[in-house]
């Protein structure tokens, strides 16, 4: 009669090796219970933190190349996504409960260095132990062989200090952070991750030979950058004004906290001048409205539109001549737009700053430049620069990884006269009669600010 097997005995060696397997698996679930809140809080961070880590590199590139080419962007990212992750991949999982781990686990070094002999020949795990090993220092010794263009020592020394100092960090319970060791220190696996970076390395020099790196220094301004580039020039602006207003919040607490006379639970007085606690309130964000106008409003106004962020990523947020009412009404669409930008982002980051921000997103979408850009220039450049709107294109959309060309018109750092004609026919640009008009377009917003009322008299 036939009858129904049980799980158990489906396996070929029959039920006691199946019970033996539950509990090998009820054994690894109790071990994980140990690492799985920290564990899992890492990796949802991972890609948003490497994100935000990204910025200060792709500030650098745009510093060193004055564009920002997908490849480059995603190169960056990927850069940081990867020494996030063999951090946190050699780190993790930890144990929640130090006490309770440490009390059951007696971890000791492993200072054979022809172990992995044995573990090769112990079965299919050893062996794919040994490979992840080298695997996971493959990228290491590519990145510094292709981007970094180290040398060959460089890279296998890089990768065998960094496998050092993962062993060592192990080894002390991150450096005493914990009671124990909570993970082998095992200098074969030094061994292999350095085998991985010289891979990587080997790798790295293939892939050049097959396609070679097209580096182009392009020197100048960008005067028409894109939304990646604006946004990066913002956040660096937004970064320093944060940094200075923290720090002059905590040092006005310190002094109030030393210099006031508590005269209720809601008054207090320094000297003869009474303060309620609503007015205290009010500080960080007249101090917040003070900084925004110096960073996005004194700065690039006296410097041609040149932000801190702006100059040191080689941008100007002036994208045309303009001069008189037309300047003044530039700067205050931009100062209400993102001033109200900025108050929403220091006040909570609530859903309107989100809402805010999505719109702009958009705006640039579907317009390509943002709201204060509408503001029309000189009637002298107007035509001229509508035509090199429609040559825009995004900073990381539309650029290839090794494209020597430019992103955009730039002009020369030191001054703006006199270079489109000679930048257009150097990148091959057939606009000739276009890059004449830019000439003559910043020798006469040159001339304006030099002498406006001689100017206006030769209009006349």
């Amino acid at each position: 009669m036939w009858r129904k097997r049980s799980r158990t005995e489906n396996h070929p060696y029959g039920p006691c090796c199946g019970v033996a397997a539950a509990g090998k698996l009820k054994t690894v679930f109790r071990y994980l219970g140990y690492f799985s809140q920290s564990f899992m809080l890492a990796v949802m961070l991972w890609p948003f933190v490497s994100f935000l880590l990204t910025l200060p590199i792709v500030a650098v590139i745009y510093h060193r190349n004055h564009r920002l080419s997908f490849m480059s962007a995603f190169t960056a990212y990927v850069a940081v996504l990867y020494a996030l992750g063999l951090l946190a991949f050699t780190m993790y999982p930890m144990p929640d409960d130090p006490t309770a781990y440490c009390l059951t686990h007696h971890l000791g070094p492993q200072l054979d260095l022809l172990r992995f002999i044995q573990d090769a020949q112990s079965g299919l795990s050893g062996v794919l132990q040994l490979v992840m090993n080298v695997v996971l220092f493959i990228p290491l010794g590519f990145m510094l062989g292709r981007w970094a263009g180290w040398k060959f020592w460089q890279t296998a020394g890089t990768g065998l200090a960094c496998s050092i100092f993962i062993e060592t960090t192990q080894l002390t319970g991150i450096w005493g952070l914990y009671p124990c060791a909570y993970r082998y220190f095992d200098v074969d696996d030094m061994l292999t991750n350095t085998i991985g970076a010289m891979l990587g390395y080997a790798l790295a020099v293939l892939y050049t030979k097959l396609v070679p790196k097209r580096t182009k220094q392009i020197e100048g301004i960008n005067t028409h950058p894109g939304f990646v580039h604006r946004a990066v020039a913002l956040a660096i602006d937004v970064i320093i004004m944060d940094v200075i207003l923290y720090a002059l919040v905590l040092l006005l607490t310190y002094v109030f906290y030393k210099c006031a006379v508590t005269l209720d639970s809601t008054h207090y007085a320094i000297g003869a001048l009474l303060i309620t606690t609503d007015g205290v309130r009010w500080v960080p964000g007249i101090l917040a409205g003070i900084l925004f106008l110096i960073f996005e409003l004194w700065r690039p106004w006296r410097h041609d539109g040149r932000t801190l962020g702006a100059a040191y990523t080689r941008m100007t947020i002036e994208t045309m001549p303009r001069t008189g009412w037309r300047r003044i009404l530039f700067y205050a669409v931009r100062m209400l737009v993102l001033g109200t930008w900025f108050v929403l982002l220091n006040t909570g980051a609530d859903r309107w700053f989100w809402y805010l921000t999505a719109a702009l997103v958009l705006w640039w979408i579907f317009v390509h430049r943002m709201p204060w850009d509408l503001v029309p220039g000189d009637a002298v450049t107007t035509s001229a620069h509508l035509q090199h709107d429609h040559e825009q294109r995004d900073d990381v959309a539309h650029v290839s990884a090794d494209c020597p060309q430019m992103e955009q018109l730039v002009v020369s750092e030191p001054t703006r006269e006199g270079v489109g004609l000679a930048q257009r026919e150097e990148h091959g640009t057939d606009d000739v009669a276009g890059a004449a008009a830019d000439d003559e377009n910043r020798r006469h917003r040159a001339d304006v600010r030099r002498n406006p009322e001689e100017v206006d008299d030769r209009q006349r």
